[in-house]
């Protein structure tokens, strides 16, 4: 794992953990939108997980707001146990950690398997599109996320990023935009 993507993980987990045990899903999608960037340079595997689990929590967690529920504190211990790990650098047990909430997303409720399902899927879908508003290809980002490439495109067509251009206005930004997008670094 990049050094960078490594920090910028833990920064993620220490800001989602908290939100996490406040019930701030608003704040934990916002949290996941910043993983994105990170993955759309670098096209790691750990940035797309990451944003993934934050952002189908946050929606697992709205759902369960709304129908009166809690989120199970054991997914917040196994989230600081995976950022201790990464602490640590012991990726391979961080990996686990992050399978094991993979898991908890998907066991969460008897009720809403179907639901839990979906909203990881939504959530590839969703950080797929913003990927690929990053400037990564339809069919790189479905790879990566392992997502079909027509409801990825689907999703990418009911927006509004097929139109929109990324220009940064400040010539310093759009020099290291640049260099990024040549991988002149």
């Amino acid at each position: 794992m990049d050094e960078k993507v490594k920090k910028d993980i833990i920064a993620v987990l220490q800001q989602a953990i908290p939100l996490l045990e406040k019930e701030d899903f608003a704040g934990l999608i916002e949290v996941s939108n910043h993983t994105t960037h990170n993955a759309s340079i670098v096209q790691d595997e750990y940035s797309v997980q990451i944003a993934v689990v934050v952002y189908s929590l946050a929606k697992i967690l709205e759902r369960a707001k709304i129908e009166g529920k809690k989120i199970s504190i054991n997914v917040v211990k196994i989230l600081q146990r995976a950022l201790e790990y990464l602490l640590q650098d012991n990726i391979n047990n961080y990996s686990e950690e992050i399978k094991k909430i993979f898991a908890q997303i998907s066991e969460k409720d008897e009720k809403l398997p179907l639901y839990i399902k979906s909203v990881i899927e939504k959530a590839n879908i969703v950080k797929g599109s913003r990927l690929y508003s990053h400037g990564l290809s339809i069919a790189r980002t479905a790879e990566m996320l392992g997502v079909n490439q027509w409801d990825l495109m689907s999703f990418v067509g009911k927006t509004r990023i097929a139109d929109e251009e990324y220009v940064p206005t400040d010539v310093a930004q759009r020099l290291e935009f640049a260099r990024r997008l040549f991988r002149v670094l």
